[in-house]
């Protein structure tokens, strides 16, 4: 385990720089942890409670909220897992066990007595996702792999904050998906009947109707050139 401590842009607050080992992911071989974080307090605190914010694939150590709440005297454990900008990798199962990390850390380490998840945008259903399986397992893992040591045994946390979350990337990934799209090559190609803008509407007929007007000056113009020549 890594600790090093670090003084904070912020007045009154100091940040710790948080990496470890996962029970599925070692250090890597230039020395990285797959478990990285920031740890805010307030200057000279020790907090009791104490908030861990996780995203699936973006850098959450600096959080926005973060030095706000150690200023008001809470903790705030900005976490990453093994996952930070690879989201093409991302397992559930093992981004789970990262996050219990980090939930351990704050109890066995830091002294928290409470801790609350924080689900904030694509972190909100991953952090339900962790408390789901803390409390109930019933994650499994791909088909044919097995599930990541540690998974069934997650220390549960005592609350559940949710900001600005989205549903998950399954049904925010299916919600923006456009029916009327029919050739992902072309960027105007589309089903005028399925689509459900009409800006967007308009703005297609528009561009084929400059695209129709272009082409028939280019015709024009090439005709008279054949006659005069």
């Amino acid at each position: 385990m890594t600790r090093t401590s670090a003084s904070s842009g912020s007045p009154g607050v100091t940040r710790e720089f948080i990496g470890l080992p996962s029970a599925t992911a070692r250090r890597a071989g230039a020395g990285g942890h797959p478990c990285q974080g920031l740890y805010h307090r307030g200057v000279g605190r020790k907090p009791k409670v104490a908030i861990i914010a996780t995203h699936y694939q973006i850098d959450f150590s600096e959080h926005y909220l973060a030095d706000y709440m150690a200023t008001r005297g809470i903790g705030f454990l900005g976490w990453n897992t093994r996952y930070r900008g690879f989201e093409s990798s991302f397992l559930l199962d093992h981004a789970l066990v990262d996050i219990g990390v980090g939930v351990r850390w704050l109890r066995e380490v830091a002294g928290v007595e409470t801790v609350v998840l924080l689900g904030n945008s694509g972190g909100g259903s991953l952090m339900a996702a962790y408390q789901a399986q803390a409390v109930d397992p019933h994650v499994t893992p791909l088909e044919g792999m097995r599930p990541a040591a540690g998974l069934n045994d997650l220390t549960p946390a005592d609350g559940y904050i949710a900001s600005a979350a989205h549903p998950g990337r399954p049904d925010v990934l299916a919600a923006w998906m456009d029916a009327s799209v029919v050739d992902e090559s072309d960027a105007i190609a589309s089903d005028l009947d399925l689509d459900l803008s009409q800006h967007r509407r308009f703005a297609i007929l528009r561009l084929r109707g400059l695209e129709t007007a272009a082409v028939a000056r280019r015709g024009s113009r090439g005709a008279g050139q054949r006659e005069t020549n």
